[in-house]
């Protein structure tokens, strides 16, 4: 197409978000939205409105991941509540405090839907989706300004976002000059996309916070496990960005990681990644989140063609993983116990996240030629009170004790592949607090593991 084609095409499908959201069918049965910095801010605004206003003939099903906190404040509208069934795949602290309140005026708002959340493993969500739901409606999403060809790019969320679009029955984009064009599988052609709307906002960011002590000495025994020529992956929060801050001193490095955030681009900038050493996607770094603390950090991807944004589906998938040689998985813990077992994503069997990549990287890691997967956490919870290496958990399982590798805390790091059971609680005790390890021997007798 000419790009006198282009644009006056983009200006027919150039409507307002409540023009777009009113030109949806009524009886819409599946809706879903791009997630983390994919999730349009006007879009959902709109939509939520229309339901309020009783838009939709039936109860839509809306799916919708961890996203901007006044985005998820958009949904907490009774109105809204009431008319839609609202599935979640990961629990961020917004999404926790959302589910929250829905319960609590379900008390006095019988009709009121509470929403649900979906367990999956990250790299299954979008096939869950389909399986479950079928295929969407409506995907809505931001995305970044149109280039000279009449492509758009997801930016900085391939997620679920991208198979949730390219199956849906209709695309609505959200314009935003902040969202940079990235490479990867995440582009849409104008002739896709039945409505455009045009909104800056600024894009999500997740605040760091100063490492501890214990952090820095889990760190320090993690970062002894990276050599030259690795291919990494890091979780969020603050012992993977001390990780990553102390692999400053490895050189050709490379990226394939389900989050790229602080340290990961930092280390791009200061040369440590290359990329050269990879057996899939040579010289590019993979992802499919961006998410950084600061806004000016969105800018290194625009128009940058190292970075390759993908889907879950693809950068999740264990079997690609492992196809790059010495992988290196890093990612936390709530919970382990003596057998192994290892909860990420709830407390006390209550629901605080996802489950997430964690299974699908420690898998992908271990398959890889040299790789390792790593989990690592504090030995303890709430100002030392709380042991985090238990006897049994009390927890849902995140990752089963056969896929567990490397196991790193303050106290230690022990290596759990071919130990028999009664090693595995022996080292694992050793990674425990001292003044939790008599205890813990006691339950492990009890339990005959000694």
């Amino acid at each position: 197409m000419s790009k006198g084609s282009l644009s006056r095409l983009y200006q027919e499908k150039l409507k307002t978000a409540e023009q777009a959201v009113n030109a949806l069918p009524r009886d819409s049965q599946l809706v879903t939205f791009g997630c983390y910095c994919g999730t349009p801010p006007n879009l959902t605004q709109a939509f939520c409105t229309a339901v309020s206003n009783k838009f939709f003939s039936g109860i839509p099903d809306v799916y919708l991941l961890r996203s901007r906190e006044e985005v998820v404040k958009q949904f907490t509208n009774v109105e809204v509540l009431s008319r839609i069934r609202m599935l979640c795949p990961f629990l961020g602290a917004g999404f926790r405090q959302l589910a929250d309140k829905a319960k609590e005026l379900h008390k006095t708002h019988p009709d009121l839907i509470v929403p649900q959340f979906l367990p999956e493993h990250f790299s299954l969500y979008a096939r869950g989706v389909f399986t479950r739901h079928g295929k969407p409606d409506v995907h809505m999403l931001q995305v970044s300004p149109m280039d000279e060809h009449g492509y758009f790019s997801f930016g900085a969320d391939g997620s679920m976002s991208i198979p949730l679009a390219l199956e849906a029955a209709q695309i609505i984009v959200e314009v935003n000059p902040k969202m940079p064009r990235t490479f990867g599988a995440g582009i849409l052609h104008i002739s896709q996309i039945a409505a455009i709307t045009e909104h800056e906002s600024e894009l999500m960011v997740l605040p760091q916070r100063e490492p501890s002590p214990e952090d820095q000495q889990i760190a320090r025994l993690v970062a002894d496990l990276v050599q030259d020529n690795a291919c990494i992956q890091l979780g969020i929060g603050a012992v993977p960005n001390e990780v990553g801050r102390l692999l400053k001193t490895r050189n050709d490095l490379g990226i394939h990681t389900e989050v790229l955030g602080d340290t990961l681009l930092e280390l791009i900038e200061a040369g440590n990644v290359s990329n050269r050493y990879k057996q899939l996607n040579v010289g590019h770094s993979v992802f499919n989140i961006a998410l950084f603390s600061k806004p000016s950090y969105y800018d290194f991807l625009d128009n940058n063609p190292t970075m390759l944004c993908h889907p879950a589906e693809y950068v999740n998938n264990p079997h690609i993983i492992a196809q790059n040689d010495n992988t290196v998985s890093v990612n936390s813990f709530v919970e382990i116990d003596l057998f192994g077992q290892v909860a990420s994503e709830s407390v006390n069997w209550r629901q605080i996240s996802g489950s997430g990549g964690q299974l699908d990287f420690s898998r992908g890691a271990f398959l890889s030629k040299g790789g390792i997967a790593v989990l690592a956490a504090h030995s303890t919870a709430k100002n030392n009170s709380i042991s985090k290496v238990v006897p049994r958990l009390n927890n849902i399982v995140t990752t089963p004790r056969n896929d567990v590798h490397y196991v790193v805390t303050e106290h230690g790091c022990v290596d759990l592949f071919g130990l028999s059971t009664c090693d595995r609680a022996q080292a694992l005790i050793k990674l425990a607090a001292p003044k939790f390890r008599d205890e813990l021997r006691e339950e492990a007798h009890k339990m005959t593991l000694y």
